[in-house]
């Protein structure tokens, strides 16, 4: 619960809610001209030291930095608990996309193992790893990455980037595994490089992005030719 009451705010008629966080809007204005609120004490959800920074940034470039624009996007931020093992998480969870498109529409890759790492150990000694693809629509983009295990807090910085840019499943396995590593196993999931046929039902080769445009390309040049 953040101490904002020792502030005061009533006397300048700053409003704050039943639990002291301070409504604040997409670009972290209050309710009265000119005051702004960044970090946990605001209502944006994220109680992150990162993300209060780069809100901070974002208000100064608006304010004095001469770009009316400027403000954080509050989706897709990358969330760590360093606990042992650590959890990383960004995106939407299973439960929460299957809400937002539809059963239809989600896809769920997930695996469990023990990594290399704990090779010599005994089972009841593995620490394991679980790891879950959440992807959506025909693209299968990935809307939502999920892991727990060793490591989880260092690799999640590099997927957030990916999942920001809007990275499809396909994105993901077009990009060659560093063997042995824990990260490796979300660009190999069960089925990598392959999709499901739409009239037999079976898997069958999935060429990556950048080779589909490529080919889409030579394509459309042939056709001009002729």
């Amino acid at each position: 619960r953040p101490v904002t009451d020792v502030l005061n705010l009533d006397k300048c008629g700053v409003k704050m809610n039943e639990k002291s966080l301070i409504p604040v809007d997409e670009y972290e204005n209050t309710n009265i001209d000119g005051i702004y609120a960044i970090g946990d004490c605001t209502t944006t959800g994220y109680d992150l030291t990162p993300v209060a920074i780069a809100a901070g940034r974002r208000l100064a470039d608006r304010l004095f930095g001469g770009e009316p624009k400027a403000r954080l996007e509050y989706y897709d931020i990358a969330t760590v608990v360093f606990s042992h093992p650590p959890i990383g998480t960004i995106g939407l969870t299973e439960p929460a996309a299957r809400k937002q498109f539809g059963d239809e529409h989600v896809t769920v890759k997930q695996a469990r193992f023990g990594s290399m790492g704990y090779a010599f150990n005994s089972p009841e000694h593995k620490v394991e790893t679980g790891m879950k693809l959440v992807l959506v629509g025909e693209e299968e983009k990935v809307v939502g990455l999920h892991c727990i295990g060793p490591a989880s807090d260092e690799m999640l910085q590099g997927f957030s980037i990916a999942i920001r840019m809007g990275a499809t499943r396909r994105d993901f396995e077009a990009s060659v595994a560093i063997h042995p590593t824990i990260s490796e196993e979300f660009v190999t999931m069960g089925g990598w490089g392959q999709v499901k046929d739409p009239t037999t039902g079976k898997l069958v080769p999935s060429l990556p992005p950048s080779l589909v445009k490529k080919n889409e390309s030579t394509s459309s040049k042939s056709a001009a030719i002729e």
